[in-house]
């Protein structure tokens, strides 16, 4: 994590205890409140450092600290030794943590304060589980699900993964078992067998796994990146000009899609071959070859009831790449993104390049293509 990403944690715990804090002062004396907050401040490390965790969970945190303040007022109201019923209350709370899935390292506080707390907590009685247990559950788990979906590059829960996972991070998890031969059963299974409770999901370690075996092709590969395989002769064309001079560029030069871009050379579109049959696909008993001479024909008069210049019929906007990306990236675009033409840009966005899949293969065969070919 960065320093910047450090911070926002502190300071999403911040807000958190303080909220926290401020609640639970409408119900406890200043002197009984640091037992009270201390686990919800044990709660705050996992909710805002580790928010994607297992142990983080909404589940695991509110049943966490409930199930363990049942525990906790059952075993102080049964066993008057204040030893004894200390170790039980947190071993027990443990326990039941487990058989009902809420496991969560603070619910142990939460049942140590009821027995431990003083005499103040101990009246309450189970009144103690709804206030302030159960206020400083709402107010934390609200405040979690604010302030983590609020900072950039952040989620909670975890389940959101599955709504906000791009058609790219569904492929890379999709191919962990063609990269590394490990399927998402393999990982449950070895999870399993390794009997003891490990902070990390299914979902993590398969993008772990992901990852490091990227960078591990990456590594044996070296550094080749798409501006050393892509071809830098590009025809390209402007928002006005026209279809048919599109369509005669690519008969003259042989290919099959052109890059649409503006007075600084940025990309806004690309115009393919498959643009062109859509404006002629709808049938009307006319062949297909003589709907499209038909729209290209430029129309005569100052209106027109077709599109006539690249801007009309450019798909847009456009999937790029950056020249200083690893050509192992290529993979994911061209299978995601459903991509044959990719433009290349520079730093600043602008155009400096064409890769197609058979760039691709050329070069992972060693074979870098000379000299460039235009398209």
């Amino acid at each position: 994590m960065s320093l910047w990403e450090k911070a926002l944690s502190g300071l999403a715990a911040l807000g958190g205890i303080g909220l926290v804090m401020l609640a639970s002062s409408f119900f406890l004396e200043g002197k009984d409140l640091p037992w009270v907050v201390a686990s919800m401040g044990a709660s705050a490390v996992l909710l805002f450092a580790v928010p994607l965790g297992p142990l983080s969970q909404p589940w695991p945190f509110a049943g966490g600290h409930l199930v363990s303040g049942v525990v906790g007022v059952t075993v102080a109201g049964l066993i008057p030794d204040p030893v004894l019923a200390a170790a039980l209350a947190v071993a027990l709370a443990v326990f039941f943590m487990y058989l009902t899935g809420c496991l969560h390292p603070p619910g142990g506080a939460t049942a140590l304060t009821v027995v431990a707390g003083g005499d103040a907590i101990r009246a309450m009685g189970y009144e103690y589980l709804l206030t302030p247990v159960l206020l400083n559950i709402a107010v934390m788990l609200g405040w979690a699900l604010l302030i983590n979906n609020v900072l950039p590059n952040r989620y909670y829960p975890n389940t959101l993964q599955r709504l906000k996972e791009t058609a790219a991070d569904k492929g890379r998890t999709g191919k962990l078992e063609a990269q590394l031969g490990i399927g998402q059963e393999d990982l449950e299974y070895a999870l399993q067998e390794m009997n003891e409770y490990v902070d990390v999901s299914c979902e993590d370690l398969s993008r772990i796994f992901s990852l490091a075996a990227i960078h591990a092709k990456r590594r044996r590969m070296g550094e080749l990146l798409c501006g050393d395989i892509m071809t830098r002769e590009v025809i390209c064309a402007e928002y006005g000009d026209k279809v048919e001079d599109l369509w005669k560029w690519m008969g003259q030069h042989k290919i099959h899609a052109i890059p649409v871009v503006d007075s600084r050379r940025h990309v806004i579109g690309i115009v393919t071959i498959a643009d062109f049959l859509n404006q002629v696909k709808a049938e009307d008993g006319r062949p297909l070859v003589v709907r499209l001479r038909a729209f290209l024909k430029p129309s005569s008069g100052t209106s027109t009831d077709k599109p006539e210049y690249a801007g009309h019929i450019m798909t847009a906007p456009v999937v790029t790449i950056q020249e200083n990306q690893h050509v192992l990236d290529l993979f994911l675009v061209f299978s995601e993104k459903g991509v044959r033409h990719l433009p290349v840009v520079d730093a600043n966005g602008r155009l400096a390049g064409m890769v197609t899949p058979g760039d691709l293969l050329a070069a992972l065969h060693g074979e870098m293509l000379s000299p460039p070919r235009l398209g």
